[in-house]
């Protein structure tokens, strides 16, 4: 979820520099209050500034006048002090709302588990372990979020708190999901949902991200329509989000589109997904997406610009020291490797993307790297070596798949068999393949 679309962060992501004369945390303070006062960046901007204005003050790029920190104080129902100061503040939620939401997922996380050391009522104590579950969840640490979302969840519901109570199930859904338990983060997901359709008060770019996350799950199934039609109806909330919202919105819209061939409408929104997370100085979002158009151009047969986008992809996984990524780049270099029919190559990358993965526990990745290896043995004519490599990955994909890499793999396997004359084999498993897609 939280863009499923997406890999998990194996290590978090620090805000940009600030521009010189900017206020240290002045644009991490701005974007937390907006939020919590459930504002788009236009909204906040009203008739006086852009969104795009307060987008470049969030992320450190321009400073602000004193008129127009006065306006935006006013509007967010806060003083300017509240905006400007700099001093590292007491122990307290905002502070680790705040590291939250910059991105420095580790610091926030310190904090909430601090606070909750003296938490002085049971609906702090539950609202603290709210955000400290997002923060598990936000560094692959899903185990520990399902501990402190479950009961986070419960506290809120039984407090009346139902909106907060959301919140917490969104991060247990994802929680589940990274687990590998899609049918657990669908039925979350969906219960969630019938609630915001029928007036739950929550905010726009909430309903948007759980849309995105319930399209991630039904992609995972292999029900990629599905999938399209949730992110339709995220995309009919457009002008309600801000620019970071709306670039995970265009970037699971591109994995959707690209998951049923269409590769023109898949590679439109990844362009203007990519745009956006450029601006918004995201370079794990922008790594990640440029790893999926590379795929998307691989399977639109244009071998050069997908190499370049991967080669893209690696060097920005690599300064962030992110494994899982790596992992999921090195994949792909397998696929784009495979398609040229150059053998060493495709050999060194899956070797590399499933240690890799192995490292973070990623089975799809795993699963994924030995299919394209078993496509090159079947390619070569190595059948008894085919075959081996598709029933390791099938071994991997069967617990939880994704449903549509399962189904490939055992129909691919099947035409193996079928080529060998071995037709009851073949029959075994493509009857798999069409009860895995019921």
């Amino acid at each position: 979820m939280e863009g499923a679309a997406q890999t998990r962060p194996a290590r978090a992501r620090r805000p940009k520099a600030n521009a010189p004369g900017v206020p240290i945390g002045l644009g991490a303070r701005l974007r937390a209050l907006r939020l919590k006062a459930g504002l788009t960046q236009a909204q906040l901007a009203g008739d006086r500034y852009t969104g795009s204005y307060v987008s470049a003050l969030e992320n450190g790029l321009v400073r602000a006048s004193m008129a127009a920190l006065a306006y935006l104080a006013e509007r967010l129902d806060v003083g300017v002090e509240d905006l400007l100061n700099d001093r590292e503040p007491g122990w307290n939620r905002l502070e680790a709302d705040l590291h939250l939401a910059s991105g420095d997922w580790t610091a926030a996380l310190d904090r909430y588990s601090t606070l909750l050391e003296s938490a002085s009522s049971p609906l702090d104590t539950a609202l603290l372990l709210c955000g400290r579950a997002e923060a598990y969840c936000r560094l692959g640490r899903p185990t520990e979020a399902v501990r402190d979302a479950t009961p986070a969840y419960e506290a809120l519901k039984r407090r009346g708190r139902h909106a907060d109570a959301a919140y917490a199930a969104y991060w247990l859904a994802n929680a589940q999901h990274q687990l590998n338990n899609p049918a657990e983060a669908r039925a979350i997901g969906h219960q969630v949902l019938a609630e915001v359709r029928a007036g739950l008060d929550v905010q726009a770019d909430f309903k948007v991200r759980l849309l995105v996350a319930l399209a991630a799950i039904e992609s995972w199934d292999g029900q990629h329509h599905r999938a399209l039609a949730l992110l339709e109806e995220a995309r009919a909330m457009d002008q309600e989000i801000d620019d970071r919202a709306r670039a995970a919105l265009l970037f699971s819209l591109a994995i959707g589109h690209a998951e049923t061939g269409d590769h023109e409408a898949a590679l439109r929104a990844g362009t203007g997904a990519l745009a956006l997370y450029e601006a918004a100085d995201a370079p794990r979002e922008s790594a990640a997406l440029r790893n999926s158009l590379a795929l998307t151009y691989l399977q639109a047969g244009n071998l050069e610009r997908a190499a370049e986008l991967a080669d893209e992809a690696r060097r920005m996984a690599t300064d962030a020291e992110d494994r899982r990524m790596l992992s999921h780049v090195a994949d792909t270099q397998a696929q784009i490797a495979l398609a040229r029919t150059d053998e060493p190559a495709v050999r060194a990358n899956v070797a590399e993307a499933q240690e890799l993965a192995r490292l973070s526990g990623d089975d799809q990745t795993q699963a994924s790297a030995l299919l394209t290896l078993a496509r090159l043995h079947g390619a070569a004519g190595r059948t008894h070596e085919a075959e081996t490599t598709y029933r390791s990955a099938m071994d991997l994909l069967r617990p939880a798949g994704p449903t549509g890499m399962l189904q490939s793999a055992l129909q691919e396997l099947a035409e193996l068999l079928t080529a060998e004359g071995r037709h009851e084999g073949a029959i075994d498993l493509l009857r798999e393949a069409l009860d895995a897609r019921h």
